[in-house]
């Protein structure tokens, strides 16, 4: 009798623990971020939160490839990568006039698909660039957003050292991984983003139980809270980088920019994390394989950094992350495109240490826009498609063929 008194109780408890969690609103099939509620009907994280500034934009950028017209003009130009893709894309458009939205829910590049359209393509231009997206965070992108039933016409993928080894990063359970990646998913990511035992099991507490998924932020939360009250019985106890802040990419003391944006990559860059650099490099193949699978047509591009950023990295590491590049991509016979190198970009093209500014955009768009351009018109990848006229920063025009074009992987 009290066998069966207990084995009640405990099983009461137990529905009890689950009802609480489903009424909180975490789903315990999985992460409500998975991509099939990317969408204006259901933007909310678990919890029924809207998610971090990340997540948020992840959410925007599916909406802007879903509504692209595909009926009308085909499927669309997809450019993946960090903000050293999404500041030249919005730096140009801002250039134009056709500034709208700020440069974190800026998912189309009016400026491109206006460049295209002069060379004949007629295409929309859809960027799922996020902020700080590492190579696991584009390789779940591409996993959950660019399916054989939304496929890209071409896919532009810009990366750069920071994606592999950014010392100020925990690992790959990222806010990205967060929102794509649900219980479902577990066979799936076994191996490449799980590899020990704790990390399995964190993995599906995050995803069952509320209170241990929003353990993170209640922490956060509890922290500001402090410091607001604290602050308003001594405001010398206020946060120094809480203090004039200037909106990203909107900053006018060149100098002090570039200063402070030495500061934060010498931080990125010390100590780099090898063994986080071995895992995003698994993710790099994975990436390479699955856009092979989906014969998704993709371009890697080494993005362009300053000199003085490049200077911060340890010895050695700048080579061994373009002999990474250059090794796997021509492993699948991916077009590598160096513009680092290659793009004859200078200090004056950025607007920080890695960031583009409207000057360095333009370059960068007139170069996609021949890597493409040559693509539909069957010519192969080759340096010379990155030389530009300088005073009107247009492609030099190709005289003949260099040969079959880059491989639909």
């Amino acid at each position: 009798m009290g066998t069966a008194r207990k084995f009640s109780s405990g099983c009461t408890a137990a529905l009890a623990f689950m009802a609480l969690n489903v009424s909180l609103g975490v789903p315990l099939g999985g992460d409500s971020g998975v991509i099939s509620n990317l969408s204006a009907k259901s933007k909310a994280g678990a919890g029924g939160d809207l998610g971090d500034q990340i997540q948020r934009n992840l959410v925007e950028a599916k909406e802007a490839l879903d509504q692209t017209p595909r009926h009308l003009i085909g499927s669309p130009v997809v450019l993946l990568g960090s903000s050293l893709v999404m500041s030249p894309l919005w730096a140009v458009d801002v250039k134009r006039g056709h500034f709208g939205k700020d440069v974190n829910m800026h998912h189309r590049s009016i400026g491109l698909r206006e460049d295209l359209s002069k060379v004949g393509i007629q295409k929309d231009v859809v960027s799922l660039a996020t902020p700080g997206q590492f190579v696991s965070d584009a390789y779940l992108a591409v996993d959950k957003c660019l399916t054989e039933k939304t496929p890209p016409e071409i896919l532009i993928y810009g990366i750069a050292p920071r994606d592999f080894i950014d010392n100020t990063a925990s690992g790959l359970v990222t806010s990205v991984f967060n929102k794509l990646v649900g219980l479902g998913d577990m066979s799936k990511i076994d191996g490449l983003f799980l590899e020990t035992f704790d990390e399995k099991v964190n993995f599906m507490l995050e995803r069952t139980v509320f209170l241990y998924h929003k353990r993170g932020r209640y922490k956060i939360k509890t922290a500001e809270t402090a410091e607001r009250i604290a602050s308003r019985f001594d405001p010398f106890l206020e946060k120094e980088e809480n203090k004039n802040l200037t909106p990203f990419l909107m900053g006018t003391n060149r100098d002090e920019v570039w200063k402070t944006s030495l500061k934060e990559y010498s931080k990125r860059y010390k100590e780099p994390n090898e063994t986080l650099f071995a895992k995003q490099k698994k993710c790099l193949q994975a990436l390479l394989q699955l856009c092979r699978q989906r014969n998704i047509k993709l371009y890697v591009v080494a993005m362009p950094i300053s000199t003085a950023n490049r200077q911060l990295l340890p010895p050695g590491l700048y080579d061994k992350y373009m002999d990474t590049l250059q090794e796997e991509t021509a492993k699948v016979g991916v077009p590598l495109v160096d513009m680092a190198a290659l793009g004859g970009y200078q200090d004056d093209d950025f607007y920080d240490t890695v960031h583009l500014n409207h000057k360095g955009g333009q370059r960068f768009i007139s170069q996609v826009t021949s890597i493409i351009k040559a693509d539909k018109d069957d010519i192969a990848y080759s340096p010379a498609l990155l030389k530009l006229n300088e005073k009107e920063v247009k492609p030099v025009q190709i005289a003949s063929p260099a040969g079959s074009k880059g491989k639909t992987l």
